[in-house]
């Protein structure tokens, strides 16, 4: 039997897919922010980014740029590899 797939469903589950793994990413750093004993005011501050950056990739917005990514890492003061491997992880949430 075959299955006859609407464009527009596949578009909606590839969002629903960028979501749900951009939200994974976002979780992770928060847990490694809370596990730091760091607020998101002292984190941001530490990567050179405001707060309410800080908080939207949190909330599942994923950074735009590689150094975007170390510079979280830094804030963190958690290795850049680390905070790389954890993004190669979750590469869905940045493709189109």
């Amino acid at each position: 039997m075959r299955v006859i797939q609407d464009p527009s469903s596949r578009r909606g589950f590839a969002a629903f897919r960028r979501k749900n793994w951009g939200n994974f990413f976002g979780g992770m750093l928060c847990e490694a922010r809370l596990e730091r004993g760091r607020s998101v005011e002292d984190a941001a501050r530490a990567a050179g980014m405001e707060v309410s950056e800080w908080e939207a990739v949190e909330a599942g917005q994923v950074p735009a740029s590689r150094e975007l990514i170390h510079r979280m890492a830094d804030g963190l003061g958690v290795d850049r590899k680390a905070v790389a491997c954890l993004a190669l992880f979750c590469r869905e949430a940045w493709d189109e």
